[in-house]
């Protein structure tokens, strides 16, 4: 699954807006959607807060493992 598909799903499971979310992780709102749009991607940092936040695992991104690897 690629990173913006994951974290807007993720987003909206929560019940979240893109603002709510960058408030959050101190970023601005057009930042999340550069995120979700995959325009750009969060530092690594970031991406481990987002982890433990919307509970997805590091190797799913990073790795490609999880469900869309099993295709």
């Amino acid at each position: 699954m690629k990173i913006g598909n994951l974290l807007k799903e993720n987003r909206e499971k929560k019940e979240l807006t893109q603002q709510q979310v960058a408030d959050i992780f101190h970023v601005t709102r057009q930042t999340v959607s550069r995120w979700e749009n995959e325009q750009s991607y969060p530092n690594l940092d970031t991406l481990v807060e987002l982890s433990f936040f919307f509970d997805f695992s590091l190797d799913e991104i990073l790795k490609g493992e999880g469900k869309s690897a099993d295709k």
